[in-house]
């Protein structure tokens, strides 16, 4: 799960998976590894929990990503509105989840943008009792969300560019950071490298689109590293392979390297990669450098 840190330098070891227990009010995350039990009190985020219902949900078709729009505002007692800060999380109770070994809940990075009226949230679906509880729920159905939770949010000085380099599903906090800075017009470069199997994998292309249309400052190069996939689509356009150095040299230039702020998120291979040619080959200081810690998912 995420621990909602970062770590300057990040962690890049595989974590131990943690089963997440709700006792009343507080939230028990129980370590699978021998380490100590860590609990969150009812006085924090997590176990703030508001009632609210799906609006939308859409399978991505091609894919095995589902997307669920969740109101944003309460429709009972005090009409309570869930707010948070681009790319922050929450925990998810769907209720009426049993035998699932990780417990009854999960946590997801918020896609959408706190300038939007809606929470998105969008996930794999995999063969696990929470996931296919999630992926049967109706428009209509109450669920629970706690938080909000993280710290893997956009940096405040603006004059330093923010580099976003993406790997899948890893995506979901840049969508949010990407539409904030849009909406509100920040005066801050975006340039974002996103990674992906294929091209039907690219999630959030029509979003990140739109945005570019109004946004200078935005810049978002594709690569695709099914080579496979590659080769029988000759209308492909964008950049082929893994995210490596000669990539990100023909798209950033030399100043971009010297003050940016490097956010980096998707699956533990991807990230530790990343890391090792940020620090290693490009020698940007761990201080600018942005991971959010992942102990399973």
């Amino acid at each position: 799960m995420r621990t909602g840190e970062v770590k300057a330098p990040p962690a890049v070891e595989p974590q131990g998976t943690y089963e997440v227990k709700i006792f009343g009010e507080d939230i028990m995350l129980k370590p699978g590894s021998g380490l100590p039990q860590v609990r969150e009190e009812s006085k924090g985020a997590a176990s703030v929990a508001y009632t609210l219902v799906l609006q939308e949900r859409q399978a991505i078709q091609g894919t095995d990503v589902l997307s669920l729009k969740i109101s944003k505002q309460e429709e009972i007692e005090d009409r309570r509105t869930f707010e948070y800060t681009a790319g922050q999380y929450a925990f998810l109770d769907i209720g009426n989840v049993y035998n699932d070994p990780k417990g009854p809940v999960r946590h997801f990075t918020i896609a959408s943008s706190p300038t939007e009226e809606f929470i998105l949230i969008s996930t794999r679906i995999r063969d696990s009792p929470y996931k296919k509880r999630l992926d049967s729920l109706q428009i209509g159905t109450e669920v629970k969300v706690r938080g909000p939770l993280g710290k893997f949010t956009l940096h405040e000085d603006y004059s330093k560019p923010a580099i976003f380099l993406s790997g899948g599903i890893g995506v979901t906090p840049f969508r949010s950071m990407i539409k904030y800075a849009t909406d509100k017009n920040l005066p801050i470069r975006i340039i974002m490298f996103d990674s992906n199997r294929n091209e039907q994998n690219i999630l959030f292309r029509t979003d990140f689109e739109n945005c570019s249309k109004t946004n200078e400052k935005l810049r978002v190069i594709y690569t695709i590293t099914d080579q496979q996939n590659v080769t029988v689509n000759k209308e492909w356009k964008g950049e082929k392979g893994k995210i490596d150095v000669a990539m990100l040299k023909r798209h950033l230039e030399p100043g971009d390297l010297e003050k940016s702020i490097f956010y980096i998120c998707g699956p533990p291979a991807m990230i530790k990669a990343m890391q090792e040619i940020l620090e290693q080959n490009l020698r940007i200081p761990a201080e600018r450098i942005k991971v959010e810690e992942f102990t399973g998912y």
